[in-house]
């Protein structure tokens, strides 16, 4: 997981992560996978406005995040955001639960 920074509300931001199986090979994220946030120490999920594309750009096991961090979207000046593997599988083992960047809005 990684701390992507802190943004102004409104802000588009993008990155990217590695999915690897058991021998550390890329592998693709799978089974309709699914990336929500989870705002400060609340147990719920915030999905609107986030775009997961996996194998992006044709490359095995390299995933990226789109974020849409508007107050329509759910996002609120001065909170602090992890972004949650919600679905999804890694040759056939589950990863949700996985942390794969958080970042706040101030």
């Amino acid at each position: 997981m990684s701390y992507l920074g802190d943004f102004s509300l409104g802000k588009t931001l993008d990155f990217k992560f590695c999915t690897v199986q058991a021998t550390g090979a890329p592998t693709t994220l799978a089974g309709t996978p699914v990336i929500s946030a989870y705002v400060d120490n609340s147990v719920t999920q915030i999905t609107a406005g986030i775009t997961l594309t996996v194998d992006f750009d044709g490359v095995t096991g390299l995933n990226n995040v789109r974020v849409v961090a508007t107050v329509a979207n759910g996002y609120a000046f001065g909170s602090n955001y992890d972004l949650v593997i919600t679905t999804g599988t890694v040759n056939s083992v589950s990863a949700v639960g996985y942390v794969v960047g958080s970042f706040s809005i101030g």
